[in-house]
C-alpha cells in the first residue's frame, strides 16, 4: 500500500463588475455561501437608467421621422430611395443604442458564476466607486473540491493511469473512496489531483492522506 499526505483545494474564480460605478447594494460578504447566479452586489442604476431613457427618447424621434417619411413616400424613387436608406440606417442605429443601454443597465448587478464560498470580497462597501479592474470577488467553487498530493519522481509511472484510493481527513470521521487523476507538473513538483465527488463537510485547507 502507498500512502501520501495531501490537502483539500478547489478552483478559485474571480467575479468582477463589467462596468464602473458606485456600489449601492451588497448581498454577500467574505465567508458567505452563494448559489450559482446568486446576487453578490449591485451598482447605482440612476445614471444607467437615465442613459436608457435618453436612448429610448431618441429612438422614438427617429422612428417617428422614419414613419413620416415612409407614409409620405410609400414607393420612393431616385433621390428619395437614398433618403429612405439613410433614415433606415438611423433607425437601425437608434435600435442598437437602446439595446446597448439595456445591456449596460443589466451589468449593474454582479452575479456568482458558480455555487461557492466567498473567500475575499475586496472590502467592498456601499458608496464606494469601483471599476472592472477593481473589487475582485474571489469565490471557491464548491463543486470543484479536490484532494491534492505531491509525489516523487519515482512514483510518476504508478500514477500514469487513474488509481482507486481511500482518502482520510481528520475531523470528518470517515474514509472516502475516490479515484485519482493522472500526474500533472509545474516543472518543479509532481502533483496528483483526487476529485472529492460526493464528499460533504469539506473545507479548503483540510489536511489528510490518501491510501492507494
Amino acid at each position: 500500500m502507498k500512502s501520501f499526505k495531501g490537502v483539500v483545494k478547489a478552483r478559485i474564480v474571480e467575479a468582477r463588475f463589467a462596468i464602473s460605478g458606485k456600489i449601492s447594494n451588497i448581498s454577500k460578504y467574505t465567508g458567505d455561501t452563494v448559489k450559482k447566479w446568486g446576487l453578490i452586489a449591485s451598482l447605482d442604476r440612476k445614471i444607467l437608467q437615465a442613459e436608457l431613457d435618453k436612448e429610448l427618447s431618441d429612438f422614438e424621434k427617429v422612428r417617428a421621422d422614419f414613419d413620416g417619411f415612409a407614409k409620405k413616400y410609400p414607393d420612393p424613387q431616385d433621390d428619395n430611395k437614398y433618403t429612405k436608406a439613410e433614415k433606415q440606417a438611423s433607425l437601425n442605429s437608434a435600435v442598437k443604442s437602446v439595446e446597448l443601454a439595456k445591456v449596460r443597465l443589466d451589468m449593474a448587478d454582479l452575479f456568482s458564476p458558480v455555487d461557492g464560498l466567498i473567500l475575499n470580497d475586496s472590502n467592498i462597501a456601499v458608496g464606494l466607486y469601483t471599476t472592472p479592474a477593481g473589487s475582485s470577488i474571489e469565490i471557491a467553487d464548491t463543486s470543484s473540491y479536490y484532494f491534492e498530493i505531491e509525489i516523487g519522481q519515482k512514483d510518476t509511472s504508478y500514477f500514469s493511469e487513474p488509481k482507486k484510493c481511500r482518502v482520510e481527513i481528520p475531523g470528518l470521521n470517515k474514509k472516502i473512496e475516490l479515484e485519482s487523476k493522472s500526474v500533472i507538473t509545474d516543472g518543479k513538483k509532481f502533483l496528483v489531483k483526487i476529485p472529492l465527488t460526493g464528499a460533504k463537510g469539506i473545507l479548503l485547507g483540510l489536511n489528510g492522506k490518501a491510501n492507494f
